[in-house]
């Protein structure tokens, strides 16, 4: 049997017979019968149409769900990937530090020896220098020694000789 419509049911004819069924009353029955169905199937087409766009409301979920997933992981991975470059150019600069602060405190070391042995060569030099002075000083002591010495037998010499004249007889022998 084929499903039968609500304009079917309103439309049905029955044969009469004799001590038959109230036509009105079986019109009236099948009318409401026919608005029931057609109420039926217009909720049934309603609520179709709702799991139909429900249905694709959902696929469209599962797709943003798999996307969001998706920039999720690719997310996280260049997380990590960024945190391990960080961490590998961090090592690296601190390896570079170390080397750096290595050969800088070597220099600040060899300069501080050098520092040193020029400073030991310059007291070396001072003392030398004070030696020469104390030296220079005993000569010119010695000098000023001599010079007072020579003065006072200066003194004690006339300093200009008088010119005195020669005898007469000493005039003519010449």
């Amino acid at each position: 049997m084929n499903r039968l419509t609500p304009l079917e049911i309103q439309r049905a004819a029955f044969p009469r017979r004799l001590r038959g069924l109230d036509p009105d009353a079986v019109r009236t029955f099948l009318g409401e019968v026919a608005e029931q169905l057609e109420e039926e199937a217009r909720t049934r087409g309603e609520l179709r149409a709702q799991i139909a766009r429900l249905s694709q409301e959902v696929e469209e979920y599962r797709q943003r769900t798999a996307a969001v997933n998706e920039a999720l992981v690719a997310a996280q991975r260049t997380a990590e990937a960024t945190i391990a470059r960080a961490e590998t150019e961090a090592q690296h600069i601190v390896a570079e530090a170390e080397v750096l602060a290595d050969r800088v405190v070597d220099d600040a070391a060899k300069r501080a020896e050098n520092i040193e042995l020029v400073i030991g060569h310059l007291r070396t030099r001072r003392r030398a220098a004070r030696g020469d002075l104390k030296r220079l000083l005993d000569v010119l002591g010695g000098v000023v020694r001599d010079d007072d010495t020579a003065e006072q037998r200066e003194s004690e010499e006339p300093s200009v000789s008088f010119l005195r004249r020669r005898s007469t007889d000493a005039k003519g022998e010449r």
